[in-house]
Order: C-alpha cells, then structure tokens, then sequence
C-alpha cells in the first residue's frame, strides 16, 4: 500500500475569527482524505478532539509578542521532529529554516489595502510576516480572486504562485422555534433587529451600521442593530455610535446555537466592511437566507454575486436606504434569501479541502523529484 503523504498544519485558534475557522473546518475536511496524515500544530488542541484522521501536536501561545516565539522558534523546532512531506501555515506567515516545501495561506492583505485601520506597529510586522512568507513559500493559498489580485500587486514576485482556493461555507443551523425563543430571552434580543457579525475593528465600520439603523427607527422603522464580535484594533468610532443611545445591542462572544438563533430571528444581515478577504461571516448569513446587504469592496461582491445588495458608497444614508429596501420591499426579501442559500451551497469544505490537497500532492511530487 502506498504511504499516505504526511501533511503538517499550523493553526492558531486564540483569538476567534475567521483564521481559526476556516484551519479548523479545513483540518476536519483533509482528515477526510485516506492518503493525507493530517498533523495540526495549535494552541488550542481541544478545537480539534475527536476528528477523524487528524493528529494533534499541542504548542502553547500566550499571545501577544508570544507569537513571534510561536511561529519562529516554537514551530520548526516541532517540524523538524515531526518531518512533514509538506508544511502549511494557515495565517499569513511562515518560520524561516523549513526543509521541506511550504504553503502559506494569505487571508487578506487589508494592512496594504486599507493601513488607517490598523495600528502601526501590527501593520509593520503583518507587511514584514506576508513578505517574508510570500517569499519563501512554494504555493501561496487565498480566498478569493480579490485577494489574488492583492497579492499580485503588492508581492509581483509571488504572482506564479498564487492559487485562489474559495473557502467552504457551514450549512445553516435548524433552529427550532422554541429555542429561538429561549435565546431571544436570555440574550435579550430586541423584537425585530438586523445583524452585524465581526470584529469590531476600524476596517469593519461598525460605526456606520449603527448610524444607518439609527436613521432607519428616525424614519419610522422598529428595527435595533445586534452586533456580534470581540472588540479589536481601533474600535473608538464603533464604541462611540454603541454607547450613544440603545440603538444597538453588542454581544462581545456568543456560542454557536446562540449565533445560529441569532441568524434564524434577524430581518437582515449588513456588512459595510472597507475590505474583507473572503467574508465568512457574510457567508454564515447566505447559507442562513438572510436578506443580506455589503460594501461593494474587496471580496464580498465575488462572494455574494447577484444574492446581496451591494452599497454604493460606505456612508450612513447607503447603509440605511439599502436595508430600508430588504425591510420594506417583501418581493426583494424573498428573492435575496432564494439567492443566498442557492449562492451559500456552491461553497463546501470539502471542495476547499480537494483544492489544497491537490496543491500538496503537487508540490511533494516535485520535491521528490529534485524540482
């Protein structure tokens, strides 16, 4: 029998996001594969208990500045016991010394794109990290065309080695009525709201979704804003339209039934975002079939196509007017949750899976040949 090709995975799951999602739903999907053993290097090794097909080396990471330890000194040290065939960094960097060919996945690069929203001193090590690993990596991984695009223009060295691999999109959660309402309760959820999922960080303009629905109840409408998300780099302006007056109910950390009843009882989903490499929050609330409305930037009109109204500008009044449109407009609401969930199912674990594995098998066959 020919041996299975041994596959190393560095994945971060401390802070929650979509990194640590999509190396979590990733590792789950390889371990699918008879001829890959599956290894994942992470701080969190309870994230991956019980899943078929996948090891699990534990490497602590305190955060911080501890990441540097982690990634340049912590992870070869394990690699060169573990001798992988090929070696993946799931976040945006890679360590230096690797002997054997490396995969980096680069899941965005807002810090270039949009740099106002990032503090200095995380916008210069995130330029340094994605160059360092651009550089060094034999197959460089993104979401979406958009990011491609991205890496193309700011990494031209790296251009032939860009593979654009969609992530998957979790099916949505039935939710039953009763649990809806359990959770409405608890939570304290407003009788009719419209949903915000994601950090909230300066790129994400929080602020504008509370502006827009604050103009909304102006106009006469019931609707609150929910945002979901921990609080991140540069927050104030989220933080201020927040506290102003009860127009928005922020929920730092919810669990996942409560983020799936969240998505059953929302009217509407907005995603003003600047730039967003993939958008798997906007992907949760398609496969959800919510009315769904986003910035027309960076990957989310790649990723929603024609199942999202798409901003015109990333102002206030855009936000409040499109979601005026999806609130009032119940022929454009039926349409848009048909769309999503038609547009939520082209996008699967398992064909993300296939994707990278093809790109593994590639580069250990080139490796064994002297390539």
């Amino acid at each position: 029998m020919k041996p299975r090709l041994h596959i190393a995975l560095s994945v971060l799951c401390g802070s929650v996001g979509g990194p640590a999602t999509y190396g979590q739903r990733l590792a789950a999907a390889l371990g699918e594969h008879a001829d890959l053993q599956v290894t994942v290097l992470t701080d969190r090794p309870e994230a991956f208990a019980g899943l078929a097909g996948v090891h699990c080396e534990p490497l602590p990471m305190r955060g911080g500045t501890d990441r540097l330890r982690w990634q340049y000194f912590a992870l070869p040290r394990a690699l060169r016991r573990l001798r992988p065939a090929v070696y993946h960094d799931t976040k945006n960097a890679l360590p230096s010394g690797l002997r054997m060919p490396a995969v980096v996945t680069v899941h965005d690069l807002a810090y270039h794109t949009v740099p106002a929203t990032f503090p200095w001193a995380s916008r210069w090590f995130l330029r340094a990290a994605t160059a360092h690993a651009v550089r060094r990596a034999r197959a460089v991984i993104v979401p979406s065309l958009a990011t491609a695009a991205d890496v193309r223009r700011f990494h031209p060295e790296a251009a032939a080695r860009v593979h654009v691999v969609p992530h998957g999109i979790d099916p949505a959660a039935d939710v039953p009525a009763a649990t809806r309402a359990e959770a409405r309760a608890r939570l304290g959820l407003p009788e009719r709201f419209v949903l915000h999922v994601g950090t909230l960080q300066a790129r994400k303009n929080v602020d504008l979704v509370v502006q827009g629905v604050r103009l909304l109840r102006q106009r006469g409408l019931p609707h609150r804003a929910v945002l979901v998300g921990r609080r991140g780099w540069l927050a104030e302006a989220a933080l201020r339209e927040i506290e102003r007056d009860d127009t928005a109910l922020w929920l730092p950390h919810v669990a996942a039934p409560d983020l799936a009843a969240l998505h059953a009882l929302a009217d509407a989903f907005v995603s003003p975002s600047a730039y967003e490499g993939f958008g798997l929050a906007v992907g949760d609330a398609l496969a959800a079939g919510l009315p769904t409305v986003v910035a027309d930037a960076g990957s989310l009109p790649e990723l929603c196509g024609d199942a999202a109204v798409r901003l015109p500008a990333l102002t206030a009044t855009a936000v409040a007017d499109a979601l005026q449109r999806v609130l009032e407009d119940g022929a454009l609401a039926t349409s848009l949750r048909e769309r999503a969930r038609q547009r939520a199912a082209g996008f699967s674990w398992a064909r993300a899976a296939a994707g990278h594995a093809a790109i593994y098998r590639r580069l250990a066959a080139a490796d064994a040949a002297g390539d």
